[in-house]
């Protein structure tokens, strides 16, 4: 890609009100606020997140998920059926409107809709179990949108829904859910621990939140020296949670955890036979009797992963994204002397499968360097004074903070690996 498609146009200051991370954004015309809580992505945001997404796919498709796409735009009804309309509409977190043919809401969740979907396949124990997730959209009218990405109204979430016969197995599907989060954060190179955490109105008891640690992180989570249990503050406020909690760890001393801030990431649920049972989501088992399925529910916020990737990865001269994610890996800048030559490069990277661009916009090197920091490239390759006199390519290694010269065969050799 060459800069100049990409429509970048760099401030040289950048604000303070958000997190660093966010004012990085803005700064590097990356993100654009149209509104409070309403934002607009630029390229490299979308790349990334588009690779957020492939990874989170592929894992959810090896863990035996179906991708399904179900609408945004949503009938009352259905909301009406779960007893869930007046509980969103009068908190006013939800987006609803009067339309020709009744009321609807743009979804802030999808528990409804999804069951709706499911109960006309789902007739009999053999039609069980499944398990089934969508990407999309999702409207919250958030009071509190300071945050940039990681707390806006429209956001990009995975939510997945499985339907069991049993408890027991619902049960297990959750714990193998559980497995399939921490190998996508792992693919994502992300370090999460998974949290104890309240249901709330979502419905069901049992469920745990994937949290990264963060300075920024909203949610306070008590966590143990080994990691190996770790609760949302949340919690000391339940006295059936705390209780149930106590019971499942008999020698739990509330007093010996640490308090750390978190970004929460993802959450998952055992909701049981909340929705079932209100939304005649029945089918017949193996007696003949008909039954209530069990529900499972599974969301990643993809939004705030890439904010917390955001956060997680930079610094005061710009984001180093990590390269499961990265944008493009590289980006050439060069002297006007070496135009054709840089042009020569950026085709053979590009044949070779190298993301790369070519910053080809009228600029100083100083500029070009900064603004190559700045947009997070991984390496930068520049065409200077070294090249001239013997040919080798100056390499500015962001990840590792290293310089290294590199004839053009190791300079290949080195991208593609």
């Amino acid at each position: 890609m060459r800069i100049k498609r990409i429509g970048i146009k760099t401030k040289h200051s950048r604000g303070s009100e958000e997190a660093l991370s966010q004012e990085i954004l803005f700064q590097a015309s990356q993100l654009k606020r149209h509104a409070a809580g309403i934002y607009g992505f630029g390229n490299f945001l979308i790349r990334a997140r588009n690779k957020i997404v492939d990874i989170i796919r592929k894992n959810l498709e090896d863990f035996g998920c179906a991708e399904v796409s179900l609408p945004i735009l949503q009938p009352k009804n259905l909301w009406k059926e779960s007893g869930r309309w007046d509980i969103y509409s009068d908190n006013k977190q939800m987006f609803y409107f009067s339309g020709r043919n009744g009321e609807y809401c743009l979804a802030p969740t999808g528990e409804e809709i999804v069951l709706d979907f499911a109960r006309d396949n789902i007739v009999s124990y053999k039609d069980l179990p499944i398990n089934i997730f969508q990407i999309g959209n999702k409207y919250r009218d958030e009071i509190r949108v300071r945050g940039g990405i990681l707390r806006s109204k429209e956001f990009l979430m995975k939510d997945g829904y499985s339907f069991h016969s049993s408890f027991e197995d619902m049960v297990l599907e959750y714990e193998n859910m559980k497995k399939c989060y921490f190998k996508i954060f792992k693919d994502l190179e992300m370090d999460v621990v998974s949290v104890k955490a309240l249901n709330s109105d979502m419905g069901g008891k049992v469920s745990e939140e994937f949290m990264c640690f963060s300075e920024i992180g909203e949610d306070k989570i008590l966590i143990n020296e080994d990691k190996t249990l770790a609760l949302n503050e949340e919690i000391l406020q339940d006295e059936k949670a705390l209780e149930m909690l106590k019971q499942t760890n008999k020698d739990l001393d509330i007093n010996k955890l640490k308090v750390v801030n978190c970004l929460e990431l993802g959450h998952i649920f055992q909701l049981g036979q909340f929705y079932s049972e209100k939304m005649n989501g029945f089918f017949v088992d193996e007696t003949g009797k008909k039954k209530a399925y069990y529900m499972g529910c599974y969301g990643i916020g993809v939004n705030r992963v890439l904010g917390a990737i955001c956060e997680n990865n930079c610094d005061e001269e710009g984001l180093v994204w990590p390269k499961a994610v990265a944008p493009y890996s590289s980006v050439i800048i060069y002297s006007k002397e070496n135009e054709k030559s840089a042009a020569n490069l950026y085709s053979s990277l590009k044949e070779k499968g190298v993301d790369v661009v070519l910053y080809d916009k009228e600029a100083t090197f100083g500029s070009k360097i900064k603004d190559s920091k700045l947009l997070g490239f991984l390496y930068i390759i520049i065409l200077g004074n070294k090249y001239l006199e013997d040919g080798l390519y100056e390499i500015e290694d962001r990840v590792n903070s290293n310089k290294m010269f590199l004839n053009e065969e190791e300079l290949i050799r080195f991208l593609r690996s």
